[in-house]
């Protein structure tokens, strides 16, 4: 089930809204001005805002300004309800940063088409930002594997030759051998250090 925030300073225009989201499946929560719409968004991350336009207080494209700079919430796909008349305030709410409008009435139809719509593109961004993480994850896989074979193959090579012909080589090539498993076995550590200090806390924590 996907959440949906409604800001309106309106009750009834929230309730219709809510009504016929959860109607359809959707859960969702209200709020009745810009600043109690931002604090619910911070504490309920919802799949989508619906914000009214004209509030009184912090309007609509403050709402938006102050989500838009919010870590977590800044991405959320917002869509403003407008009256039928304000053809400025459509053209400000999508150079503002907004994903979609709604125009003041409208049908329960356009509001599901409007709402699914955002959601299935957002959807599709996630899929595609996934996408490119994994190839992303791949190639880093991918280089380390390569950072990590030239330092195994020479411990694997000197130790090999060491155990072979232990009996027959002299103390100070042993000395040499020593030293090229220990430069060796450094730059392994360090790759790991590396590795792990770029890991998130929690990550390393869980393991």
């Amino acid at each position: 089930m996907q959440n949906v925030l409604i800001i309106d300073d309106n009750e009834d225009v929230r309730n219709v809204i809510a009504k016929t989201l959860d109607y359809f499946g959707f859960y969702t929560r209200q709020a009745k001005d810009g600043m109690a719409g931002v604090q619910v968004a911070l504490d309920w991350h919802p799949d989508l805002i619906i914000c009214d336009v004209r509030m009184p207080g912090m309007d609509g494209y403050r709402t938006l300004s102050a989500i838009r700079e919010l870590p977590g919430i800044a991405t959320t796909p917002f869509i403003f309800l407008t009256g039928a008349l304000e053809r400025n305030d459509m053209r400000r709410g999508m150079t503002s940063g907004a994903d979609d409008y709604l125009t003041k009435p409208f049908t329960a139809e356009e509001l599901l088409e409007a709402v699914t719509a955002r959601l299935s593109k957002q959807a599709d961004l996630q899929c595609e930002i996934f996408k490119k993480a994994e190839k992303l994850r791949q190639e880093v896989a991918r280089l380390i594997s390569q950072e990590m074979s030239e330092p195994l193959d020479g411990i694997m090579g000197v130790s090999s030759n060491m155990i072979k012909d232990y009996a027959a080589i002299p103390p100070e090539q042993v000395l040499v051998n020593a030293r090229q498993i220990n430069e060796s076995v450094q730059r392994l550590n360090k790759l790991a250090k590396s590795l792990d200090n770029e890991q998130p806390d929690g990550e390393r924590l869980s393991q």
